[in-house]
């Protein structure tokens, strides 16, 4: 059975939902937008998250981050909607860009959770209102993360538009996976895709190149990746898949709605980021996967990871 258990984070609260049978769970801090910090099956973690209160307030690297209303970089951290000009703060200095929105630091509050036998979730929402001059489109933003002892972890995500006028969005999250100590001793398979060429301010060029690389499953060794993909298909639900240590991860999102997503291998060399995207980089003005909301209407999707071994 699983139960719930709600403590101190320094000033916010962890809320863990677990199994001690089985040894599966996962903690997430709503009040920082609503970050997953872990996901353990059968007593092994797969994420590299925030371990502290300290860590997840500086929110280096964008652990788990959920990016909204746009994720990845936004050229300037400027674009029009329809017409009107609109300026982001610049938060990316070293590119001169905007990156990954600002829902990740905006507190969630947890609208239910449910506790089974075999499962459990919990569900949190943002109810934004505008305030931003540089997004004044009123939206709410519900978040429901559910474990299930047949080793998945799902997200569903749902937007609704709230405000008198249209808004453009793109999503993403951002989880560092880790099944062993070095990201380079993972094996990584990626769907048929395309790699979206970047100047150098990571903006795309407009081009795109075939990318087989990890076609099939092989070490990502001393590879290093900060790249966006587009997938080849927008029919059914690629995969991404990490191995290592006898256990895999497999990371499914449905093509039609995630048509793109980005791998990183950060610095430190200790995990791989594997971050599904509804749009491209840039999607404020290259329009490229950009979502956009009438008042009233509502978009939802989900993903999934499933752990084997």
């Amino acid at each position: 059975m699983y139960q719930l258990r709600q403590t101190p984070f320094g000033t916010f609260t962890r809320y863990d939902i677990f199994n001690e049978e089985t040894g599966n769970s996962f903690s997430i801090v709503p009040a920082r937008g609503a970050n997953v910090i872990d996901i353990v099956f059968r007593n092994q973690s797969i994420l590299d998250g925030y371990a502290d209160p300290e860590s997840l307030e500086k929110g280096k690297w964008g652990k788990s981050s959920v990016l909204f209303p746009f994720p990845n970089r936004l050229a300037g951290g400027s674009y029009n909607w329809p017409k009107k000009p609109y300026q982001f703060p610049i938060n990316n200095a070293a590119t001169g860009n905007a990156i990954h929105g600002f829902v990740r630091d905006m507190p969630f509050d947890v609208e239910y959770f449910f506790l089974a036998e075999h499962g459990a979730s919990i569900r949190c929402y943002c109810n934004y209102d505008g305030r931003f001059d540089y997004f004044p489109f009123p939206f709410v933003l519900e978040l429901e993360f559910a474990i299930s002892d047949d080793g998945q972890f799902q997200v569903e995500v749902v937007v609704e538009n709230t405000g008198n006028s249209s808004f453009p969005f793109g999503f993403g999250w951002h989880p560092y996976f880790r099944l062993t100590e070095k990201a380079g001793d993972h094996k990584m398979k990626l769907p048929p895709s395309e790699w979206v060429v970047i100047d150098d301010r990571m903006i795309p060029t407009g081009d795109r190149l075939e990318f087989v690389d990890f076609k099939q499953s092989k070490s990502l060794g001393n590879t290093v990746l900060d790249t966006c993909f587009a997938a080849k298909s927008t029919k059914g639900s690629p995969k991404l898949s990490l191995e290592a240590a006898d256990r895999k991860i497999t990371l499914k999102a449905p093509a039609k709605d995630f048509p793109f997503f980005q791998v990183f291998t950060p610095p430190h060399g200790e995990s791989v980021a594997l971050e599904p995207m509804t749009c491209n980089v840039d999607a404020f003005n290259n329009k490229q996967g950009l979502q956009s909301l009438q008042p009233k209407q509502r978009w939802k999707s989900r993903f999934k990871i499933t752990v084997s071994g």
